[in-house]
């Protein structure tokens, strides 16, 4: 039996997704698919366009058997962290053959390359990544830099055929850095998965409008955003260009969902929180928020004061050092009240247990084997669940897991406040919502 890791958001699925779904299981004829999916907040610092069961739904109509939900204070870091809480929680499972992504090269040996070089971190890179965030630049640009610098100088092993502008151009794309990160902690934890890189088919992932039938996630978000605005009626229908991006199988599921009014949502969907949030707190409550460093919480807290909309908001705190999806991220954890030292402690650690967002009738094979080899809980329903952990006998294991739950409990019950009819605003639906079987 051979089992597909695949790490995502599906914001929303379509064709290219698809693709690569079909790609990973003709490269390793894996038998089974189990997707480690972000919730209902991404980890460019945006929320989801539509909510994670939804997502869920047109995951598993594609062909996915299983999805487990990356908790929320891992979905919402940067890519070190985002891929760190996604590669751990994909190998506690114990089950996991391969590690499947996509990005834009699928030389595998040069990815490793630089992937053991990141885990190794010789002295003199970390001193040249000190000496260029000095500069000024924002920590991507920053490491980008140092590692092409250190080619220049010393050589890495394994990319003896690479050359410094070679290397650049491939440290500029996000999968790609994603990528990296993956087979990092692979490393790192010294996992038994194989990764397995796909090159990305179509539009390029910063495409803003859609072209052709594999277009870019930000392309198709876009459109469905034009697509409501002004607002439609009840007989609203997303139209074609949409359509064309979007396997069958999930359309429909889309549609109704935003016909029904339970989305697109947007960080503007809570301009009013954002800036009510942000006006009552002090320069000491932002400085111990996730994310703030540097004395950024000044910034912050003046543009909160002169700005009214989200827009501006980002436009008025963002430099060269702090890009726009680092100040997302910002905002995201500051209506969370994320702090630092929680992210510490949940760092340590990784996720605590594997939370069920929906299985096929394959997926249920799956879940035995997740009970039989791995120590991991595994949470199929929240409220059962929290119950039982009032008789762990390790308190600090328990509260650690509780605390990280709690995140993921109140991520929901702020969401929901984006969507359009009231009765879709009620809180608490962690513990209410059905996890998804798709049993055909």
């Amino acid at each position: 039996m051979k089992i597909l890791g695949i790490i995502t958001e599906y914001n929303p699925f379509h064709n290219g997704h698809l693709y690569h779904l079909f790609k990973a299981k003709e490269i390793t004829r894996a038998d089974y698919v189990v997707a480690v999916m972000s919730g209902n907040f991404l980890q460019r610092g945006e929320p989801a366009i539509i909510n994670k069961w939804t997502r869920t739904k047109m995951a598993l109509n594609a062909g996915v058997d299983l999805i487990i939900e990356l908790p929320f204070v891992f979905s919402t870091q940067d890519a070190n962290g985002f891929a760190f809480g996604a590669v751990k929680l994909l190998d506690s499972l114990q089950i996991t053959d391969y590690l499947c992504f996509g990005c834009e090269t699928d030389n595998l040996d040069t990815l490793c390359s630089i992937s053991n070089f990141l885990h190794i971190e010789p002295q003199k890179y970390k001193e040249l990544i000190i000496y260029n965030s000095k500069n000024g630049y924002e920590f991507p640009r920053a490491r980008s830099q140092a590692l092409c610098e250190y080619h220049r100088k010393f050589g890495i092993d394994g990319l003896e055929k690479i050359s410094t502008l070679e290397l650049s151009k491939l440290l500029k794309y996000p999968n790609n850095i994603l990528a990296l990160e993956y087979i990092k902690h692979l490393l790192n934890l010294k996992s038994k998965i194989k990764p397995i890189a796909i090159k990305r088919m179509g539009a390029s992932y910063h495409q803003k409008k859609i072209k052709g039938k594999i277009s870019s996630a930000t392309s198709i978000r876009n459109e469905i955003l034009n697509n409501l605005s002004p607002p439609k009626t009840d007989l609203f229908m997303l139209n074609d260009k949409i359509k064309s991006t979007i396997p069958t199988s999930g359309f429909s599921v889309l549609e109704r969902e935003l016909r029904e009014g339970r989305g697109p949502i947007t960080l503007d969907s809570y301009r009013q929180s954002i800036f009510a949030i942000l006006r009552r707190m002090s320069l000491d409550d932002i400085s111990r928020i996730h994310g703030v460093t540097e004395g950024l919480e000044n910034r912050i807290k003046k543009a909160s004061l002169k700005s009214y909309t989200v827009e501006q908001l980002i436009n008025s705190i963002k430099t060269r050092r702090y890009t726009r999806t680092k100040i997302q991220r910002i905002i995201l954890h500051i209506m969370m009240n994320l702090s630092k030292e929680d992210i510490t402690i949940f760092n340590k650690y990784g996720p605590l247990y594997a939370r069920i967002l929906g299985f096929s009738k394959k997926g249920k094979t799956l879940l035995r084997a997740i009970k039989k080899n791995s120590s991991t809980p595994l949470i199929s329903k929240l409220s059962n669940y929290l119950r039982q952990t009032i008789f762990e006998e390790n308190n600090h294991v328990r509260n650690r897991l509780v605390k990280m739950l709690d995140y993921d409990i109140l991520a929901t019950d702020i969401y929901v406040l984006g969507n359009k009819k009231p009765e879709d605003r009620v809180a608490r639906l962690d513990f209410t919502h059905k996890i998804v079987i798709k049993k055909d």
